[in-house]
């Protein structure tokens, strides 16, 4: 166990943030949009490509090859990841809410891993 958070210690520490953010009360939060995106669907993907990204990066630590197995892992993990959080927004935190939107924006950060971990590791 003791391994386990010391090779995974940032992600571990990313998804307390990204949890602490996620359930901050929803009328404190500033209403700001960038055109069409509302800079609350930018901050998911955001934080869901970072968790995924994370969990990539401690993985491939010391790796010559990129491990791509351990990297659908991790965006499947980044995936329901953000799953939870919308849902813990709908049941448990104060004036938030489940949005399907915020959950694509979590998939998409989980997503777009897969080119920052060919961009990050290439050869």
């Amino acid at each position: 166990m003791i391994s386990f958070i010391k090779k995974y210690y940032l992600a571990l520490l990313w998804a307390m943030i990204s949890l602490a953010a996620c359930g901050v009360n929803g009328q404190s939060l500033p209403k700001v949009s960038f055109n069409l995106i509302g800079i609350d669907k930018l901050a998911h993907f955001i934080l869901f490509g970072v968790q995924s990204f994370l969990i990539i990066y401690a993985h491939q630590r010391g790796r010559k090859d990129i491990d791509w197995p351990h990297v659908h892992l991790a965006v499947f993990m980044g995936i329901a990841y953000g799953i939870l959080i919308e849902f813990l927004q709908y049941a448990v935190f104060v004036n938030r809410s489940y949005d399907y939107a915020d959950m694509a924006a979590d998939a998409l950060g989980a997503v777009s891993c897969y080119a920052f971990t060919a961009l990050f590791y290439r050869n």
